[in-house]
């Protein structure tokens, strides 16, 4: 089948000046919306369609397939099959929501599809399988923050990326990774989470700011806040997943030095923070906004908007737990205040 050209990314006009819009196939039609999302600088989206794409394909068995030939029992033939192959739900169902996601633009675009599109995936999993979320107490990370790994850089970097991670209210990597010197403004971060392009803004505390300032890139021709990315666009986003793929090694290792029974992985500094806010008496709806879970639907649907004072308030309560010095001072504090007012 012929190379699709680059121009169809920008005009669907180009797209079925070449094809007749009836013999506009699923791989040429997902060839577009992957080269648009690049373009768009959505390379993890790009290659989320790329793995759905390849998948189905290696499903049907054939090269290639119109929109009109597939019915809602091969997409639920299709859902058996990664079932067969170990694939878990969660998995499964970003598979669906994309595959979901390219008919829907497809029929936006006049392409013929065989049946309306909820009824083509109304029998399959769209869904979200609770996954058990990993966290680890306050105790152990501030064991974490004290392990001597001065023979070790790589490891300290690493901790203190996990760390960092926990100050600032439990920031995925990918976003600390992607933090540009021109995000931080009167000692406060302002930045859009990669997954969701929500804006948050996270006040820096001082444990924080010690991390930023050890590691804060000093070349002055690079954008970004950490020693992570050097580079832009596709690049820095191949960059971005093997720093993550020796992060992920790294905490691996350091829990081995703390003996764990469950290793540290990229999102446990999140799960943590969310975990630790919770069991503080944090009110739910803060630590949802404080996370930037825009899509938590349940949370959201009560969700009030809190000024950041309220969340620099809640992630100070959280970094607390860590230092038992100042959390004695506070709560001495707090009674002597109390016997005054009698």
């Amino acid at each position: 089948m012929n190379r699709l050209p680059f121009q169809v990314c920008y005009y669907y006009t180009f797209l079925t000046s070449l094809y007749p819009v009836n013999m506009i196939t699923i791989r040429i039609y997902t060839k577009a919306l992957i080269q648009k999302a690049k373009t768009a600088g959505r390379y993890s989206t790009a290659g989320v369609y790329a793995h759905a794409l390849n998948s189905f394909l290696r499903f049907i068995g054939k090269e290639d397939i119109t929109f009109s030939e597939i019915s809602s029992g091969m997409i639920k033939q299709y859902e058996e099959y990664l079932l067969r192959d170990g694939l878990r739900h969660n998995t499964l169902s970003t598979y669906m929501r994309m595959l979901r996601s390219i008919f829907n633009q497809a029929r936006e675009d006049d392409i013929p599809v065989s049946c309306d599109i909820n009824e083509l995936f109304h029998y399959v999993f769209t869904g979200y399988e609770p996954t058990t979320k990993r966290a680890i107490s306050p105790i152990l990370i501030r064991q974490l923050s004290f392990l001597d790994l001065h023979t070790s850089p790589c490891l300290c970097f690493s901790r203190d990326l996990f760390l960092l991670s926990f100050y600032l209210r439990g920031m995925p990597f990918v976003d600390l990774a992607y933090l540009r010197k021109s995000d931080i403004r009167q000692n406060t971060i302002y930045y859009y989470r990669h997954k969701t392009h929500q804006q948050l803004v996270v006040y820096i505390e001082p444990c924080a700011a010690k991390i930023l300032t050890k590691y804060s890139s000093k070349n002055s021709d690079l954008p970004y806040l950490l020693p992570i990315l050097t580079d832009t666009g596709e690049t820095a986003f191949k960059q971005y997943k093997s720093a993550l793929r020796l992060y992920n090694l790294h905490l691996h290792r350091l829990s081995e030095k703390l003996h764990l029974p469950v290793p540290l992985t990229s999102y446990v500094a999140r799960h943590s923070w969310a975990t630790t806010a919770k069991n503080e008496g944090v009110n739910i709806s803060i630590i949802s906004e404080s996370l930037g879970h825009a899509s938590e639907k349940v949370t959201h649907a009560y969700l009030a908007s809190f000024d950041n004072n309220t969340i620099c308030k809640a992630n100070r309560k959280v970094i607390a737990t860590i230092n038992t010095e100042k959390r004695k001072k506070n709560s001495a504090k707090k009674s002597n205040d109390f016997s005054s007012d009698e």
